[in-house]
């Protein structure tokens, strides 16, 4: 509302956390003739006003910090002349969380809203108070399929995330995305319960990785023997793999599988076979022709969730480090990070184009030998 009055410089230099180092700017403030507020104009035109570190330094230390230990991506980031200590790491993790606003919110604005396959998957991590931990709950939608056949790459789209709750808590972020041709499953009652529910015509595949296990868990609380509980786990085995490798029709899957449970239900094991019926109409649901057809782009259907197991092997890797504890906040922030990164989500891709523009000068390389006298 009125002028402003030079106040003279500051006496000591501004120290700045840069990617590139430690940056000192001398700073002169200004005094507001209306409100009598001073400041240095520099640090707003910088954006840097009550800040140390700079937002790419922020980016990269998290970055780091996501692949390794705090102390060990601090001890990288000063190998290459970043200020890099174990602090700033777990600080630039917590900084950094918050701005990714489209992990877990599917209806923001540019967030992914369609994937022809999703696959439900959770797995367990040490943190909070309780003995085993918090659910980490995941959905992941498999959109293509790229590379030669022997090493097939998948791209997916983070579609939901949820630490610490149950699996009816992501319904709300499932619910901005279109159905799916399938849905994958490990049986999980509560999973097969929420993709039901936002889902009512989407077709579920049981996971056959996760069926066999199942079953010897099942025949082992009908104390089952063990020769022979491994001998039908084995069976299940070969049937499926049988069915696939043969290309079996959906008739023909099924009558081989009903024979296959009618040997438990002979042996009296109630609670294999009524696993195994429970499971029968999501078994096969690869195999239906219409199926077959429609995600015939991505290679044929999912038989199993391998993609999302691999994704959680990877948090594991970075949480499960020497029995450490974490708290429910620190991990919901490291593993937020860590998915946007995995599967380029556009929140994460928005950010780090912002503060990594591309290079719009176009050079060319004349030299070939570099090393040459």
């Amino acid at each position: 509302m009125s002028d402003f009055a030079r106040k003279g410089k500051r006496t000591r230099p501004r120290r700045l956390d840069t990617a590139t180092g430690i940056v000192r700017i001398q700073l002169a403030n200004v005094g507001c003739r209306s409100c009598g507020r001073v400041f240095a104009p520099l640090l707003l035109l910088l954006d840097l006003s009550g800040r140390r570190r700079t937002d790419r330094l922020m980016v990269e230390l998290a970055e780091l910090a996501t692949q390794m230990s705090f102390a060990r991506a601090g001890a990288v980031a000063a190998q290459f002349g970043a200020p890099g200590t174990a602090g700033r790491a777990h600080s630039a993790v917590a900084d950094l969380a918050p701005m990714l606003d489209g992990v877990g919110c599917a209806d923001l604005p540019g967030a992914p809203g369609r994937a022809e396959v999703v696959i439900l998957d959770g797995t367990g991590m040490r943190a909070g108070r309780r003995r085993l931990g918090v659910d980490t709950n995941i959905a992941i939608g498999l959109t293509a399929r790229t590379g030669p056949r022997r090493r097939r790459r998948a791209t997916v789209n983070l579609l939901g995330l949820t630490l610490g709750q149950p699996w009816s808590a992501m319904a709300t972020q499932l619910r901005a995305v279109d159905p799916p041709a399938m849905v994958v499953v490990d049986g999980e009652l509560a999973i097969t319960r929420l993709a039901q529910d936002v889902w009512p015509d989407a077709p579920i595949q049981r996971c056959w990785w996760h069926l066999p296990r199942a079953l010897r868990w099942a025949l082992y609380a009908d104390k089952a023997p063990h020769p022979w509980a491994n001998a039908q786990r084995a069976g299940l085995v070969d049937l499926l793999h049988r069915v696939a490798r043969e290309r079996l029709t959906h008739a023909q899957a099924l009558d081989l599988y009903d024979a296959f449970v009618d040997t438990i239900t002979d042996a009296d094991h109630h609670a294999a076979a009524q696993l195994l019926t429970g499971a029968r109409d999501q078994v096969f649901t690869c195999l239906r022709p219409e199926l077959r057809q429609r995600l015939a782009p991505l290679g044929g259907p999912e038989l199993g969730s391998g993609v999302i197991e691999r994704v959680m092997r990877e948090l594991n890797a970075r949480t499960d480090i020497g029995g450490t504890r974490w708290s429910v906040e620190g991990l919901r922030d490291l593993v937020t990070i860590q998915l946007a990164r995995m599967t380029d989500h556009p929140a994460w891709t928005t950010l780090t184009q912002a503060l990594r523009p591309t290079n719009t000068i176009d050079f060319k390389i004349h030299t070939l030998k570099f090393n040459a006298a």
